[in-house]
């Protein structure tokens, strides 16, 4: 169930952490709209506005680090900054699979042959697998980039380049975005023809 309404709690958190001057004295209003098409998409179960609703946060999660650097304003921490990240990613990767149950469940309401039980069986058990499987994942991703942050302070690597520093932040999005989002679905298998 806080799965569907995920975006009424994130959205707020993610929104009224950033600078109010890096959306122009908004905040209010793009926390209403992010969390309206968020939740919009969570009821209607539109994979679009859900999607929409999480590319937003994520952008907003970037803009409020440029905006802050940009206005000359002291920066959030990283470790917030990070858990923010991974937990929008989190969230719309579960809400995916989430909505992918709720399709595939559809498709089996008033049908109580065995056939339809066990076909229930295993999608349920496919989404407890899948959720869990999506924490492990961002739990480990989290802590390390968290462990690599920490190691990168001691250290004390310095790059004044801003584009370097740009790609390697660009670099490090893809990689966790294409880690926690690969193969989330059911494989399709072809029905055999009568």
């Amino acid at each position: 169930m806080l799965l569907r309404i995920n975006y009424v709690f994130l959205t707020p958190w993610v929104v009224l952490s950033l600078p109010p001057a890096s959306l122009g004295q908004q905040s209010t209003l793009v926390t209403a709209i992010v969390a309206i098409v968020g939740s919009g998409g969570m009821l209607l179960k539109s994979r679009s506005a859900v999607w929409l609703a999480s590319v937003s946060l994520l952008l907003l999660i970037v803009w409020g680090k440029v905006a802050r650097d940009l206005y000359g304003l002291p920066g959030p921490d990283s470790a917030l900054l990070l858990l923010q990240f991974m937990l929008v990613i989190f969230l719309m990767e579960a809400s995916t699979t989430t909505l992918t149950f709720d399709h595939a469940i559809k498709q089996l309401e008033g049908k109580e042959d065995d056939l339809s039980a066990v076909a229930r069986m295993r999608v349920t058990r496919w989404e407890r697998l899948q959720l869990l499987n999506l924490g492990k994942l961002t739990i480990a991703s989290f802590g390390l980039t968290l462990g690599l942050l920490i190691l990168g302070s001691l250290i004390s690597v310095s790059v004044n380049h801003i584009a370097f520093s740009g790609i390697l932040v660009l670099a490090a999005f893809v990689a966790i975005f294409i880690l926690l989002t690969y193969r989330r679905e059911p494989e399709e298998r072809g029905r055999p023809v009568d």
